[in-house]
């Protein structure tokens, strides 16, 4: 997850509307890029589209697969190759009409053609039968391996058996979407509330894209509306935590998170909670594009950067929310090894740790292999009080360590640093990844030869084989696969110091003790189906 964010306006605290008996209110650090399932590439999008649409597959409470819009668990053939789902019949439309397989269908086959250009649609890659010769425009996306049987009816063919099947399915990309509607709607599908077409719990309203302020209203449409508690879930786009603590004190607000010094404060408060996430946070390095390379392609360079952070100092200064330091890119605690039940992260320990000694001769030596005695880069991060903290505190670590480097510091709002996220119109950027199923995959499958999540100039082909394998040749043997997938990391940070590891995010926040079923998972985007005041 990119930790980006874009400010609040002036009238954030008055316009924070209080109806206790429908309406629970919420705060975001950023506005909504877009609420297009098909094209989405960041995490505040896609907790948005989690709240309106909806899959075969929806996480329950407890973070678990369970049948959403599937009528029943599919019939499974061609040794675990083809799925045969029946779609609920009371499935539909915010607009009432069914949802039907036709809507897979096509937005599948969207999602893949590489006139979509989705960032996303890597996620099918050696899976769905034909994805991969489609992403690379050796086929036509009408071969992709789905297919409406009838209205209700939906057949999907795997190029090879996936335990992570069921998981991958409750993710945005694999959402259905109403071919009329989309292709009705243009350009302009998915940037305001008009332009969108639910089937989900909520439907989007107040929202025109630029808004930083929006309401999820319960879909009367919904095939499950009977469990849908929430009649109205307002949302304020707070980006100072002094501010938000402030519309909390006043029932304003039901839920903020807290950070630094405001942990330290309230961490023996009756309403103060904390968990760990599987979010990894990172700063990519910009080696380069269309061929043209940057000093930071220059591995001794990386490798200075990379090891010059006091990555305890940071999480133990700075957020003091239960993060914890990462010298990887896979979290600890939540991925765990078929063979013997081993945490990824103990199994590849520290492949990028803190060394500032070790940091300067690195850094030392790459400035000699590029002919220069100092270097300048301009590091781009987000806007909230807590991303300024932070970039100033990396800022400090970088110049102080590693004589002969400059760094200037680039605050944006979100929107601008998605963008230069995705252009790879940076040089170090503050960002990292939540992940969207529990599996070392939606970590590493970011850097892939020309992933749209890659963005950094990395290309490795044994890095590509060993990632690509685990989604596809090497399901059918699990400890093979993780093998692989702790070999990727390995490439990727210990031998090439692609990235800049920093923590692994925890989560304080401050609830109204009358606010339940607000549910969070360590993976996965958030779930506001069942929540109630």
């Amino acid at each position: 997850m990119l930790l980006v964010a874009c400010g609040a306006d002036k009238e954030q605290g008055d316009t924070v509307n209080k109806n206790a008996s429908q309406t629970i209110n919420i705060m975001e650090t950023s506005a909504i890029p877009n609420a297009n399932p098909i094209l989405a590439d960041n995490s505040v999008s896609f907790k948005a589209i989690n709240q309106i649409f909806e899959g075969l597959y929806r996480l329950n409470k407890e973070g678990k697969p369970e049948l959403a819009l599937a009528a029943n668990e599919p019939t499974v053939t061609n040794d675990g190759k083809t799925f045969t789902f029946k779609i609920k019949k009371e499935a539909n439309w915010s607009d009432g009409s069914p949802v039907t397989a036709a809507d897979f269908e096509y937005a599948w086959k969207k999602v893949v053609d590489p006139k979509t250009a989705a960032a996303y649609g890597p996620q099918m890659e050696e899976i769905v039968k034909n994805a991969t010769p489609i992403l690379k425009g050796e086929m036509d996306p009408e071969k992709l391996g789905v297919k409406a049987i009838d209205e209700k009816t939906l057949e999907v063919e795997l190029e090879n058996p996936v335990p992570i099947f069921k998981e991958l399915l409750t993710t945005g990309t694999f959402f259905p979407q109403k071919e009329a509607w989309v292709e009705k709607q243009g350009d302009r599908y998915g940037t305001s509330s008009e332009t969108l077409l639910s089937n989900g719990p909520f439907t989007l309203e107040n929202w025109d894209g630029t808004k930083l302020k929006w309401d999820y209203v319960k879909n009367p449409k919904y095939w499950d509306a009977k469990n849908v508690k929430a009649d109205k879930i307002h949302v304020a786009v707070v980006k100072d935590t002094n501010a938000a603590l402030n519309l909390y004190n006043t029932n304003k607000l039901d839920r903020i998170e807290l950070d630094g010094d405001f942990v330290k404060q309230f961490k023996t408060d009756k309403n103060f909670h904390t968990s760990l996430t599987g979010r990894s946070v990172y700063m990519k390095m910009n080696q380069g594009k269309d061929g043209i390379k940057t000093d930071l392609a220059n591995e001794n360079i990386r490798r200075g950067l990379a090891e010059a952070v006091d990555k305890a100092g940071m999480v133990d200064t700075l957020l003091a929310n239960g993060s914890k330091p990462l010298d990887g890119v896979v979290p600890g605690q939540i991925m765990f090894s078929p063979k013997d039940g081993k945490d990824f992260r103990e199994i590849n320990g520290s492949l990028l740790a803190y060394n500032p000694e070790e940091a300067n001769t690195y850094f030392k030596k790459g400035l000699t292999e590029i002919g220069k005695k100092h270097l300048t880069l301009t590091l781009t991060a987000g806007d909230t009080s807590l991303q300024k903290k932070q970039s100033e505190f990396i800022q400090n670590q970088l110049e102080n360590n590693l004589p002969g480097l400059t760094v200037k510091l680039k605050n944006v709002p979100n929107q601008v640093s998605f963008k230069a996220d995705v252009t790879q119109d940076f040089e170090l950027l503050l960002g990292g990844w939540g992940g969207d199923y529990q599996d070392p995959l939606t970590y590493l499958n970011l850097f892939l030869t020309n992933s749209p999540g890659n963005h950094t100039g990395f290309s490795n082909p044994t890095y590509d084989k060993l990632v690509l394998g685990a989604k596809g040749k090497l399901s059918n043997d699990l400890n093979a696969r993780y093998d692989a997938l702790l070999q990727a990391e390995q490439i990727l940070l210990k031998e090439n110091a692609v990235l800049i590891p920093l923590y692994q995010s925890g989560r304080a926040y401050l609830q109204n003790p009358d606010l339940k079923n607000y549910v969070t998972y360590p993976i996965g985007a958030e779930n506001y189906k069942w929540m109630s005041k």
